[in-house]
């Protein structure tokens, strides 16, 4: 802890971020003569004997406080370690949001990965914001909660929501961003979109450069045991859906990265990747293609079509009993 100020008996101190990727902390004090002037970053809490700490509840910066007798520790307080949450949606139906660091990556597929394609060019990536992604694809629960429609082929409240357009996700997102909103509950800055083709890739990779999440290799393009560990596809599925989280999740907590449904993302689809490194990439918004991930055809398709770099896109009004999403909460400002 660093000893900021000491003033009229009243001690300010900074502790040290939990995390070393969130921005320091700060505090300052100053007083007017009557009040305790605190100025911070970060989460503000206060004390009696600098051991026990209790957050301020709905303070903000700057903070007064009375000047009196006693000795009063205040302290700013970095991001926790665990930064992951759950909203509900109605009664019965909550949303599991994952922290997601930000990080650099190799987006991509190296050289000789089984499966490889063209446009999948290895490349860094940095980005330079943290965001929450859903734990699980969206549910059929989940999607009638805010939209009040249930369009998919297979019915369950547990199976993901399928038949939605890039337009209709994109609505669930916007809708669910006045819902929080209004309820008080969405962090400022923020709101809930649909991720960046390389919000997606990096989280679904985990750290992992192998061509699934699990650290493995596939051993046939087609049907492979490593691709039954971690996702739903054609030589397992049933020809359906099947509910969310029944699988393998990767190192980050998130389920359902490989197979089960197709899931839209923000991004235009662009071709050809860069070769050098870039900086929180978004494909070109005006692209007729939407940038779809999970698979082609996910639960129909091959074990090669589901790994971490494999790329598919449509047009935003397309629909199919293979096409939904999992939503971001990223920062927007």
């Amino acid at each position: 802890m660093n000893t900021l100020k000491t003033t009229f008996g009243l001690l300010a101190v900074a502790l040290a971020a939990v995390m070393t990727q969130a921005a320091e902390p700060t505090i300052s004090c100053e007083t007017d003569g009557t009040n305790l002037i605190v100025t911070y970053t970060g989460t503000l809490y206060q004390s009696e004997d600098a051991v026990n700490w209790t957050e301020v509840a709905s303070a903000s910066s700057p903070y007064q406080v009375k000047i009196e007798n006693k000795k009063l520790f205040f302290c700013a307080k970095g991001e926790s370690e665990n930064k992951d949450f759950t909203i509900p949606l109605s009664d019965t139906v909550s949303l599991d949001m994952i922290w997601i660091n930000p990080g650099t990556f190799l987006m991509g597929s190296p050289e000789g990965e089984l499966g490889k394609y063209d446009d999948e060019t290895q490349h860094e990536v940095t980005l330079t914001k943290g965001y929450w992604l859903a734990k699980y694809e969206v549910t059929q629960a989940q999607y009638e909660a805010v939209m009040n429609a249930n369009p998919s082929s297979f019915k369950g409240a547990d199976l993901p929501v399928e038949q939605v357009s890039w337009y209709d996700a994109t609505n669930f997102c916007a809708k669910l961003t006045a819902i929080e909103k209004e309820a008080g509950r969405l962090p400022a800055g923020y709101e809930y979109t649909l991720p960046t083709e390389a919000q997606w890739e990096y989280a679904c990779r985990a750290g992992t450069t192998t061509a699934l999440n699990s650290g493995k290799n596939l051993s046939n393009k087609e049907e492979c045991s490593e691709m039954d560990e971690v996702g739903w596809y054609a030589y397992n599925s049933g020809e359906k859906t099947h509910p969310v989280g029944q699988k393998l999740p990767n190192a980050w907590g998130l389920y359902d990265m490989h197979g089960n449904v197709e899931e839209w993302c923000l991004d235009g689809y662009k071709e050809n990747y860069p070769s050098s490194p870039v900086v929180d990439p978004v494909g070109p918004a005006t692209a007729r293609y939407r940038v779809m991930r999970s698979g082609d055809s996910s639960w129909y398709g091959i074990a090669a079509s589901c790994r971490s770099a494999y790329r598919n896109c449509d047009t935003p009004d397309d629909i199919a009993w293979y096409i939904g999403f999992r939503v971001a909460l990223a920062r927007v400002q």
